[in-house]
């Protein structure tokens, strides 16, 4: 079921709309979004403000059925009650008539009983002019004798029908405050997980809205680093491979050169690395699926496997956001670090190309017009 079908939930049930003020859930909800918003992405553990958003908005939203589902169910057995009930009224209504035409004729059975008139003597037989006369009398009132014992014994059994049918009367009235009390309850917490889920939405759309200004500031931010930075560095680049569309690897204050092949330890340089404080987010320059590994001289490891074919080393994270998973462009995947054989050196992130997923090129000409 639809937020806006529930939204929409009439009130015209036999319960009176329950209307309650947010809970504490629901205020949680926006107290914790808010810290999310005001802590930003400054620790490497915590998980992305937007994915918290959209569980809560979720977890709401799935209550709120799973409350209308239990209010309607429980309003639908009041209802059900409610129609035995009616047919149980309807049942006792005809008996009690049929009861009433039965007494009549068990009060006049009694009274011809006490005045001696349902046994024959004969004497009407033996002084009566016709003797067929006498005859059809005497089978008439034999007749009209056998009728009314089917009355008294019909009387019987509607008499121990009616006991049997108030004593169900009882019980599905029971059963009725009972449904009835429940279907109040589920309401109240139907109304109560709507206004969460309402809470959830307007955080979630706050939310969403503080990050399209914020994004808005950071690119004007960054236009303007790039812009006092010079990454020209007098070099020509033309021939060289250039991934388009990609985003800043780091979201945040950056500083590199052009290091490709400059010496290491473990041989020439097949990468750029990014200076940046420690817990700086790492986001994916484009969408893609990614994975992370550790170990060894690359420290944390995250591997983005691009949805434009090409693959994306980042080396030496302080640690990871999330999981292995698809993740959009711009989603951050980790922090920066030094670790691995960076332990020693400032924090920074290492940044390979590998176009197609083959060997690694320089990703300088690639990054210097977007970080």
């Amino acid at each position: 079921m639809m937020l806006s079908m529930l939204l929409m939930l009439p009130n015209t049930s036999p319960v009176a709309p329950v209307r309650r003020s947010p809970g504490r859930c629901a205020v949680a909800v926006v107290v914790g979004l808010a810290s999310a918003l005001v802590l930003g992405l400054a620790s490497p553990v915590a998980a992305d403000p937007l994915d918290d958003a959209k569980a809560t908005v979720v977890a709401a939203q799935q209550a709120a059925d799973a409350a209308a589902a239990r209010y309607e169910e429980a309003i639908g057995h009041y209802e059900e009650v409610t129609a035995q009930i009616a047919t149980l009224q309807a049942q006792i209504a005809e008996n009690r008539a049929e009861a009433r035409e039965l007494r009549a004729i068990a009060r006049r059975r009694a009274v011809e009983a006490y005045k001696g008139r349902n046994s024959l003597e004969g004497d009407s037989f033996l002084t009566d002019d016709d003797p067929l006369t006498g005859i059809r009398r005497e089978k008439l009132l034999g007749n009209t004798k056998r009728q009314e014992d089917k009355a008294v014994a019909r009387l019987a059994q509607i008499t121990a029908d009616l006991e049997d049918q108030h004593r169900a009367l009882e019980k599905r009235r029971a059963e009725q405050e009972i449904a009835l009390a429940k279907a109040e309850v589920e309401q109240a917490k139907v109304q109560t997980q709507l206004q969460e889920a309402q809470v959830a939405l307007n955080a979630l759309e706050e939310y969403l809205r503080l990050q399209v200004e914020a994004q808005r500031a950071r690119d004007i931010a960054a236009s303007i680093a790039r812009s006092a930075s010079n990454r020209s560095n007098g070099r020509n680049y033309d021939g060289s491979y250039v991934a388009t569309g990609i985003v800043c690897p780091i979201r945040g204050a950056v500083s590199f050169i052009d290091s490709w092949g400059a010496p290491r330890h473990q041989g020439a340089h097949q990468g750029v690395d990014f200076m940046a404080a420690r817990n700086t987010p790492n986001v994916a320059v484009v969408s893609g699926t990614v994975e992370f590994r550790g170990g060894g001289t690359k420290g944390n490891a995250a591997f983005l496997s691009g949805d434009d074919g090409n693959l994306y080393y980042y080396f030496h994270l302080e640690a990871y956001a999330g999981g292995a998973r698809r993740v959009a462009q711009g989603e951050v995947i980790g922090y920066v670090g030094n670790t691995g054989d960076a332990k020693y050196t400032a924090t920074h992130t290492h940044f390979e190309i590998h176009p197609g997923h083959g060997g690694a090129v320089n990703p300088y000409p690639s990054v210097r017009a977007v970080c």
